[in-house]
């Protein structure tokens, strides 16, 4: 099978998050759907390589990262001359097949994809590619298609009566035996973990998935076969059981990790870890106040902790000018008041005030606007805002000597708005999607013509995505809700 393959521009979403520019080829999960399906006969081809689109090609992969990504979804196919709906495709056209962690809900793609891929590819891949090649038509193909666990079809399902069983792979060692480079700068991905044990709520890592770790030598024996740049792909690489013997194993390789982390307290548990200057450290902050950061699950990171932990990281860089700090923060969390930004203020202020006579380090703050996804116990909360009216409540902050910040907006409320409303849409999602290739879209119309809401979802009522049978019971997801909710309204 010879297959074009979109993440939508997950990667041009990236970068502008993160203000770098690197070339690359198949972003990462499409790296790995290519690893899975080599031995099969799969051939995947990166739609920023063919410009000249997928005709004539056997399929259309997509990986849907997330919503900011699914919304331009209909802006892709008018670029390949491909029509979005699938009752418009005939047999001249290549199937649809989708899949990626944007699709937890995967109704909103259900009349525009031939086959949607819920989970993990490591197991339904082989054996829908094996399919492919022995099925003498699409219709057949796309029939026996619908009995493999972790595959919807949505011509052959029907949401009301059929249940779909998410694919979870006990075998994620795919990185481990097949050299893949995203980056095309010599960088080889070794996946050492996939989910995560932190449960935040806010976070689909941690509820999606379970937590599956690759053996420690099995990663070290690879380490030492690897060029020097290496990223360790992982939810947060300091969780892993033996990150110590990794990064040890790295250092004495000469390597560096290009990957980034997630959380403060794992950096700094072990006292044999150390901070290698270059490595682009990312936090996820998240509340601006403690109170906020304990009710979604960050509770370890008192404002004692993230103050003495950053200046701890800071002083840990060698030279000047290298590394920095990045923080990840969410505007908008149900309760989030004026009061709460206050208590950040006073926090980086206290950062600059512990630096003061030291090397003069760079902090980015990184705002996005709250977002429930599908699947966290905040899919039943309302959706947030105001990223850039925080940053600009913030704004002293860039005039500090030694603790230099520098605010970075991602999308505007709207934008964030209009995503939720379809993260959370039934088949009218794809309503919206193509709406917003014509133009504008407000969010009123959003709801109107999705059926959506940006407001609190009853807690009874039945989600889109509820068919999908997933390895986190709904009642679990629930009562972390309501502990989270309990929380958030203390104080």
């Amino acid at each position: 099978m010879r297959a074009f393959a979109s993440s939508f521009h997950a990667w041009k979403s990236l970068e502008q998050q993160e203000g770098v520019k690197v070339p690359h080829g198949l972003v990462f999960p499409l790296a790995v759907v290519g690893a899975i399906g080599q031995e099969h006969g799969l051939e995947l081809y990166p739609e920023e390589h063919h410009p000249e689109g997928p005709l004539g090609f056997d399929a259309i992969f997509v990986s849907v990262l997330d919503a900011r990504c699914m919304i331009e979804g209909a802006k892709h196919f008018r670029k390949w001359r491909v029509p979005f709906w699938r009752s418009d495709r005939g047999e001249d056209y290549p199937l649809v097949w989708m899949g990626g962690q944007g699709l937890h809900n995967p109704l909103p793609m259900a009349d525009v994809a031939d086959l949607i891929v819920i989970g993990d590819a490591e197991d339904p891949l082989p054996i829908l590619l094996e399919l492919w090649h022995s099925r003498t038509s699409r219709r057949a193909f796309l029939d026996d298609a619908a009995s493999v666990d972790g595959v919807f079809v949505p011509s052959v399902h029907d949401r009301r009566r059929d249940t779909v069983k998410q694919a979870v792979a006990s075998d994620i060692s795919i990185t481990l035996r097949h050299d893949i480079s995203v980056s095309l700068d010599g960088t080889r991905r070794l996946e050492i973990a996939r989910g995560c044990k932190y449960k935040c709520t806010f976070c689909s890592l941690g509820w999606r998935t379970p937590v599956r770790e690759n053996g420690t030598s099995e990663i070290v024996s690879q380490i030492v076969r690897s060029p020097k740049r290496v990223h360790l792909q992982a939810g947060d690489a300091e969780s892993h059981s033996g990150i110590n013997e990794i990064r040890s194993t790295l250092r004495a390789h000469g390597g560096s990790d290009q990957g980034w982390t997630g959380r403060m307290d794992t950096l700094f548990e072990n006292p044999d870890q150390t901070t290698p200057g270059q490595k682009r450290y990312a936090f996820g902050v998240e509340g601006v106040s403690y109170r906020l950061r304990r009710g979604v699950g960050k509770g370890y990171l008192t404002d004692e902790r993230l103050v003495s932990d950053t200046v701890r990281f800071f002083e840990s860089i060698e030279g000047d000018g290298k590394g920095r700090a990045a923080w990840h923060l969410i505007a908008g969390l149900p309760t989030e008041g004026r009061r709460d930004a206050l208590d950040m203020i006073n926090v980086v202020t206290e950062i600059d005030q512990r630096m003061r006579g030291k090397t003069a380090r760079n902090l980015s703050m990184h705002w996005q606007p709250f977002s429930p996804l599908p699947g966290t116990p905040m899919q039943w909360c309302a959706a947030g805002g105001g990223a850039r009216r925080m940053a600009g409540l913030m704004r002293g902050l860039t005039r500090l000597d030694w603790c230099r910040v520098r605010h970075v907006t991602g999308r505007s409320d709207t934008l964030s708005h209009l995503c939720a409303i379809l993260a959370r849409s039934d088949e009218r999602g794809a309503r919206l999607i193509e709406a917003y290739a014509d133009g504008a879209v407000s969010v009123d119309a959003a709801q109107e013509m999705t059926g959506s809401t940006l407001g609190e979802i009853d807690l009874d009522a039945e989600l889109p995505w509820d068919f999908v049978t997933t390895h986190m019971p709904k009642d679990r997801v629930r009562k972390a809700y309501e502990v989270m909710m309990d929380r958030l309204k203390e104080g």
